[in-house]
Formats: structure tokens, C-alpha cells, sequence
């Protein structure tokens, strides 16, 4: 006689699964994390190129979410990083970059989980591409893993930190 399976047990596990996946260790993340370039990060897991530096490094300036928008427009328009279709990130691009046992240091020298891979002085706070009733946009926070909306307008240790889609063609 076959032994049911539990579809408690089954879950729990497959769940635990995907948290396994999702919080890679720092030794995996120098698997998942290749430098193509000097300014540019592959990201073997989501298959995204990342700029290394954030809006706040690039510049020294903090920016609302508004001014961010322009500052990524300015990026496509001049071909930063040899390429023109860098975009915020979504609040789960964001995220995957995240992971608590990561030891990096934001630009007030605090412990924040951002990938080791990309250079320690970013902003903690980065601008996501999601926005609710025009006046409001998700930003993730490196300190603590965590998401929160805030007013678009609002200059607050604002930085974002481009993305890009890899194209078919690419190669490193």
C-alpha cells in the first residue's frame, strides 16, 4: 500500500523551496552576479542588466520620483552604458537584490542587504516603477527589506537604481 502524502507537508515544502531560491547566500550571489563592463551588472537569475551605481552615486544628488523619471529619460537619450532603454525597476526587481545576510554599506555607512556586488555609498531608498493615484510610488528600502509608498514629489533620500530587459542577442 502507497503512503499518501500530506498536502500540508507538500506545501510547506515546496514553499520552503522557493525561499531557498529567493535568499541565496553571498557565496551563490557571486554565481548570480557577473560585471559586464565597468558601470554594468548581469543578473543570471532574473536575466536583467543592472548600472552598478545608483541615481545618488551617479549624480551626489538626491531625487523625488519625478526627477527620477527625467534623469532616467536623460540616460536613454545619451545611450548611458551603451545602451537607451533603462527604466526603474519594479518593486520585485528591486527586491531580488535584496538579501539580509548581504553585508553592505549604504551611503551613511549602515548595514543594508543590497548585493556586495555593487559599490558600497547607494541610497537605501530606491524608486520603483509602480505608482497609485498619480501622487504616490513604491519605494524599496535596503535596510530592512521592506516596500512603502511616498509622495512622488517628495526628494527625501530619493534615488533610484536603472534596469534594463537583456536582449536576445546578448553575450558578456
Amino acid at each position: 500500500m502507497q503512503k499518501r502524502s500530506d498536502p500540508k507537508e507538500s506545501k510547506e515544502t515546496s514553499t520552503q523551496a522557493i525561499i531557498d531560491l529567493l535568499i541565496m547566500s553571498p557565496m551563490q550571489n557571486k554565481i548570480r552576479f557577473v560585471e559586464c563592463g565597468e558601470d554594468v551588472i548581469y543578473d543570471t537569475l532574473s536575466s536583467l542588466i543592472w548600472q552598478k551605481r545608483d541615481v545618488y552615486q551617479i549624480t551626489g544628488k538626491w531625487m523625488n520620483w519625478v526627477q527620477s523619471r527625467d534623469f532616467i529619460e536623460h540616460q536613454n537619450q545619451s545611450k548611458a552604458c551603451g545602451y537607451g532603454d533603462w527604466r526603474f525597476p519594479t518593486s520585485p526587481e528591486a527586491k531580488s537584490l535584496y538579501n539580509k545576510a548581504n553585508s553592505n554599506k549604504d551611503y551613511m555607512g549602515q548595514q543594508a542587504g543590497l548585493a556586495p556586488e555593487f559599490p558600497q555609498g547607494f541610497g537605501f531608498l530606491c524608486w520603483t516603477s509602480e505608482v497609485r493615484n498619480k501622487i504616490q510610488a513604491v519605494r524599496f528600502g535596503y535596510r530592512k527589506g521592506a516596500i512603502m509608498y511616498d509622495d512622488i514629489y517628495r526628494v527625501s533620500r530619493g534615488t533610484t537604481r536603472l534596469v534594463r530587459h537583456v536582449e536576445k542577442d546578448f553575450s558578456f
